[in-house]
């Protein structure tokens, strides 16, 4: 089998690198990899054995003329090969226009990769479950931008290259150690939450967040990659977490509940619950906000989290995300998984919950 795979030294990347290496001894996987850094962060991740099976592409997918000429130095050949779309701006407070350029032109640049890499392609687009191509309010560029970019690859290579999708929901770590490689989506709520006192949180506290743990997630990824191997058909699969979404003040309360733990254990004193307000009552929470100084936040912080109080009160106010669709099981349960995505968090950054001084 051979494999063309992009974004694999990001959050699901690295482990779907491996699993797919683990699984067949003759897989041939090319990397497509924008630097030597990205490189390095998926060479570091496997061992030396695999890594000697890897084929690196360096290339900008955002960049026209890096496509063509990443084209033009690959053999294309008759073996059936799978590429599989994971690179993508996944930012949530950048507008679409901002991210139009690798999530829509980078995606359309996989495919003409991946077309010039083999006469027998199928291409597997990762997208989110909280997006759909019609009929969706998108809540913020990100969602908008896969949507336009699954639509913009239908029309124009849908004709000559077999497209599936998979859309997966709020990847954290592993449901068993809560090991992960990037810390997106959830995590900067945790640190929100570990290193200042916030006055308040924004948000429908009874709202749904949909998480899902990203050993789950590669697992039912790689098996719809075995699928695309073994036929031309299309795909298409969600992995969200259904009926195990959590309510967002379960999820905070948790959270600050692992902070509790790690902080009494380092003779810290326990922060006050965070209060969780509506979003209707922002125009005074503005005004609230200009009147907390906390210690140590530059401005540019501040502005910072400011902007992370509203993006995830529009999630907890608006908690609509797509159905789990052809996945082989269930979503763990968040409350089981949630402790231990926290706890290695923490152990990541273990000044926030030290006395000063102690390192």
């Amino acid at each position: 089998m051979k494999v063309l795979l992009s974004g694999a030294s990001g959050t699901v990347g690295i482990p779907l690198a491996a699993a797919l290496l683990a699984h067949d001894a003759d897989l041939r996987l090319s990397c497509v990899l924008r630097s030597a850094k990205a490189r390095a962060a998926l060479e570091d991740s496997l061992p030396p054995a695999m890594r000697r099976r890897v084929e690196f592409i360096e290339a900008d997918l955002s960049d026209d003329a890096s496509i063509d000429a990443a084209m033009r130095a690959l053999a294309t050949d008759d073996t059936p090969a799978v590429g599989v779309h994971l690179a993508a701006d996944v930012s949530w407070d950048k507008s679409c226009e901002e991210m139009q350029q690798l999530n829509v032109q980078g995606t359309r640049n996989f495919a003409r990769l991946l077309l010039a890499a083999s006469t027998r392609p199928h291409m597997v687009y990762v997208s989110t479950a909280y997006t759909q191509t019609h009929d969706w309010d998108y809540r913020n560029g990100y969602e908008e931008s896969k949507a336009m970019a699954e639509r913009s690859l239908r029309e124009e290579f849908g004709a000559r290259l077999p497209i599936s999708t998979f859309s997966c929901s709020l990847v954290v770590g592993d449901s068993r150690t809560g090991e992960i490689a990037r810390f997106n989506g959830l995590y900067p709520l945790i640190k929100f939450l570990a290193t200042f006192n916030p006055p308040f949180l924004v948000g429908n506290k009874d709202g749904l967040l949909d998480i899902v743990p990203v050993d789950w997630v590669v697992a039912e990824l790689h098996a719809m990659v075995l699928r695309c191997a073994a036929d031309d058909m299309p795909h298409e699969c969600v992995a969200s977490a259904g009926s195990h979404r959590v309510r967002y003040e379960t999820a905070v309360r948790l959270i600050e509940e692992r902070i509790a733990l790690a902080r009494r254990r380092h003779g810290l004193p326990e922060l006050a619950p965070v209060p969780i307000l509506r979003d209707r009552q922002w125009g005074f929470l503005k005004r609230a906000l200009a009147a907390w100084q906390p210690p140590g936040i530059s401005r540019s912080d501040f502005r910072y989290f400011e902007r992370l109080l509203r993006v995830y009160g529009i999630y907890a106010s608006s908690d609509r995300v797509r159905p789990p669709l052809q996945v082989r099981e269930p979503s763990p349960d968040p409350l089981g998984f949630l402790p231990g995505v926290v706890d290695h968090w923490i152990a990541c950054h273990p000044r926030t919950v030290r006395p000063q001084g102690v390192a």
